[in-house]
């Protein structure tokens, strides 16, 4: 049976109320230069190389990685935004018998902008929780996203605004959006179509949804040792509903604090993240292959796959960013950078996560080009142990170390 036929309907249903908002809004803008050049759209095709320390079947091949699609409309007054992405995946990376095809969104959403200059955005928007947009430089992003952090998207409300120099966001997400927009024909070889999502969540399928989760962040920029720093706080709170009668709901909550500061050439992100889901009783789920799920960790899943996580931990994130100035031939915006962040996680017996990506980053027109050496332990991308080590982790092999070279044309 082809899902996409059913997905259909709902992605043009959203992206027509989206158009539609850009058509009132244009009228809305006539007087305004902006109106004519309001809609633009945005895209990539990148292959990558790729070296995995424990796996000798994927080292050194170039494959494809992503084609991706997005637009923004914004006349000054109407907004929306909207971005999909689509992955093949070899049977090297599914680990099954064969490959995979998977479509799904990354957000769509439309919004209002104030008077005040504030706005309001309904749809799939990104939680606005710890560094924006992202607390990493590097193509894996920092650990904090593999556990629900970083760079996350659900579906709701989301209002953002600035008084004088303080940054304020709020936001409501009734759902975490689950697998919206998505098509595979590939379940067989993937973790269900539940896991067919850009951003990790909580997996309704394995007994378990994110609901009315609220979410405020406020940062605020400061002048320091002749650099430009900004210091923000975070804090989530929501509703773990069971979605089997057999299990019973829960709640989670998470509190971050940051600094990130640019001081010329230099950039440095420090962040600390500490977060819990909990339950009223019995949480266990019943897991997919490699095991059952007790209250001390919860199942998660993105881009196909599902992982265990600690259900309860601190995630501490300290980066490094160094501009090259000049170019060399056709190249340049050279950039520099070191990530490290880890999960030091609560349950007694669980082993820690770690992961450290040293790389670089430069382009040439609409070429862009990322190196990345990663060392890891217990990081179910970057080192053994996939499913269980944001988990319990540990085991005689829980590190390991991978290489990869993305390059990209964006337009």
């Amino acid at each position: 049976m082809n899902k996409f036929k059913h997905t259909r309907p709902l992605a043009c249903a959203i992206a027509g109320a989206c158009l539609a908002l850009a058509a009132g809004g244009a009228s809305a803008a006539d007087a305004s230069p902006a109106g004519a050049d309001a809609l633009t759209f945005d895209g990539a095709i990148r292959m990558w190389v790729e070296a995995l320390s424990w796996n000798d079947q994927r080292k050194g091949t170039l494959e494809f990685d992503t084609a991706r699609l997005g637009f923004k409309y914004d006349d000054g007054r109407f907004l929306a935004a909207g971005r999909e992405r689509y992955y093949h995946y070899t049977s090297r990376q599914t680990g099954a018998g064969k490959g995979a095809d998977i479509l799904f969104n990354e957000y769509l959403w439309a919004g209002y902008r104030f008077a005040d200059k504030g706005e309001l955005h309904v749809g799939q928007d990104r939680m606005p929780f710890g560094i924006l947009p992202y607390a990493s430089n590097n193509f894996f992003e920092s650990i904090a996203w593999y556990a629900g952090y970083e760079d996350t998207y659900a579906l709701g409300l989301h209002y953002l605004r600035k008084i004088g120099d303080l940054n304020i966001d709020a936001a409501f997400f009734p759902s975490d959006g689950r697998h919206l927009l998505s098509w595979t024909r590939s379940v067989g070889e993937l973790d269900g179509l539940d896991s067919v999502r850009y951003s990790n969540h909580l997996m309704t399928s394995y007994g378990r949804e994110e609901k009315n989760t609220s979410v405020a962040r406020v940062a605020y920029p400061l002048a320091l040792a002749g650099g430009k720093v900004e210091i923000g706080a975070s804090a989530l709170a929501g509703r773990l509903a069971a979605t089997s009668p057999a299990l019973s709901d829960g709640n989670r909550r998470a509190g971050a604090v940051h600094v990130a500061g640019t001081f010329g050439n230099l950039g440095v992100q420090l962040e600390t993240v500490k977060y819990a889901n909990d339950f009223t009783g019995n949480g266990s789920v019943a897991g997919n292959w490699y095991g059952a799920c007790d209250n001390d960790c919860v199942l998660i899943g993105a881009f196909g796959f599902t992982n265990r996580l600690a259900a309860r931990g601190h995630i501490d994130i300290a980066n490094v960013t160094y501009k090259i100035p000049g170019s060399i031939g056709p190249f340049s915006q050279f950039m520099v950078y070191n990530d490290w962040s880890r999960i030091r996680k609560s349950a007694a017996g669980y082993a820690d996560s770690y992961q450290n990506v040293t790389g670089a980053t430069f382009s040439s027109g609409g070429w862009v080009a990322m190196i990345d050496v990663s060392n890891a332990t217990n990081q179910p991308y970057l080192s053994p142990g996939f499913g269980n080590a944001l988990g319990a982790g540990g085991g005689a092999k829980s590190s390991g170390h991978r290489f990869n070279a993305n390059i990209g044309y964006y337009f």
